[in-house]
C-alpha cells in the first residue's frame, strides 16, 4: 500500500556507502519502494574537494560509480521491476540527505553502528538525518535481533500528533508486511495507577478505532504498560521487525529529537522510523 504523503514527494531516497548497516539500509528500502510502489533513488555523497595541487590522476567517482552500481544491483534483486535511480553528489553526506529528504516520501539509511555509543553522537550521520529531514526516516541496523519476515511492528503513542502520524506510519508498515501491529502506551506508575490505566486503555481504543477500520486485515494488539516510554518500547524492539515513533515537534530544524525518539534511535535492536510530516515541496527551481 502506498503511504499518503504531501504532493511532490514521490520517491524514496537511500544513502548509499560501503558499509554493512548501508547495506541493510539498501536492502530495506528497496522493499519499501516495492511495497509502495514508488522510485528508489540511490544517493552517494562524496564531500569531496578537488585538491588543486595534487598530482594524482585518480577520481574519486570512479569508486563512487562502482558503489552506486553495486547498490543498484542488490536493490534490484530484492526488489525486481522497482524504478532505481542513482545519484553521485559532491556534497557531504548530511547536505545531500537533507536536501533530497525535501521532495521524497521516505529516507532510509544505515545506523553508522550507533550502539557501540555510550553516549548518542549528535554529529553522527543518522542522527543528523533523523532530526533534521523534512520526511520520515528509516533507520536500518546492520544487525537487527530480530530478522524473521514475520516480526510485529511495534509503535509508541503517547496521544500527540506526532505520535497519529507515527501511527498511521505503523499501520501502513504492517499491512505492507503482512504482520501484526503492537501499540504500546507507556508512563510512569503513579497512586491510583489501575484506574488511570483503565482509562487510557479506552482512549487508546478509541484512537484506534479509525485506523483498524482503515486496515481491517492487519491484527492489533494494544497495551498500556506502566514505565518509561524509552525503556519500554527499546526492551520490547527485541522482539520486533520495525520499531516506529513520532519526531518531537514538527519543525525539524528548530526543534531536535525528542528523548524517547532518542533513546529508540540509539538503542532499539530493529529497524526504526522517526516520523515527521512532509514539508511542502519547494518551489520549482529551488
Amino acid at each position: 500500500m502506498q503511504r499518503q504523503t504531501a504532493p511532490g514527494h514521490d520517491r524514496i531516497v537511500v544513502g548509499v556507502h560501503d558499509s554493512p548497516s548501508s547495506w541493510a539500509a539498501v536492502r530495506l528500502a528497496a522493499r519499501e519502494a516495492a511495497g509502495q510502489h514508488r522510485p528508489l533513488r540511490l544517493l552517494y555523497a562524496l564531500g569531496w574537494i578537488p585538491d588543486d595541487l595534487s598530482d594524482s590522476d585518480e577520481q574519486p567517482e570512479t569508486d563512487a560509480h562502482a558503489l552506486v552500481e553495486r547498490a543498484a544491483g542488490v536493490a534490484t534483486d530484492v526488489a525486481a521491476g522497482i524504478d532505481v535511480l542513482t545519484e553521485i553528489s559532491e556534497n557531504a553526506p548530511a547536505t545531500a540527505l537533507l536536501r533530497e529528504s525535501r521532495m521524497a516520501s521516505l529516507v532510509v539509511i544505515g545506523d553508522g553502528d550507533l550502539a557501540r555509543w555510550t553516549c548518542l553522537p549528535l554529529d553522527a550521520l543518522a542522527v543528523q538525518i533523523a532530526a533534521r529531514a523534512d520526511c520520515s526516516v528509516l533507520v536500518a541496523r546492520a544487525q537487527p535481533q530480530t530478522a524473521t519476515a514475520t516480526a510485529p511492528v511495534l509503535v509508541g503513542v503517547d496521544g500527540s500528533a506526532g505520535s497519529e502520524r507515527a501511527l498511521g506510519f505503523a499501520f501502513d508498515a504492517a499491512a505492507q508486511r503482512g504482520t501484526d501491529l503492537i501499540v504500546v502506551r507507556a508512563g510512569e506508575s503513579e497512586p491510583g495507577w489501575a484506574d488511570t490505566s483503565a482509562g487510557t486503555a479506552d482512549e487508546l481504543a478509541t484512537a484506534l478505532a479509525p485506523w483498524r477500520e482503515k486496515h481491517p486485515d492487519v491484527p492489533v494488539r494494544q497495551q498500556v504498560v506502566d514505565g518509561p516510554p524509552a525503556r519500554v518500547l527499546v526492551e520490547r524492539s527485541g522482539q520486533a521487525g520495525l520499531v516506529v515513533v513520532g519526531a518531537r515537534g514538527d519543525h525539524p530544524l528548530r526543534v531536535p529529537l525528542g528523548a524517547v525518539s532518542q533513546a529508540v534511535l540509539h538503542h532499539a535492536r530493529c529497524d526504526t522510523a522517526i516520523v515527521r510530516e512532509c514539508a511542502p515541496p519547494p518551489p520549482a527551481g529551488d
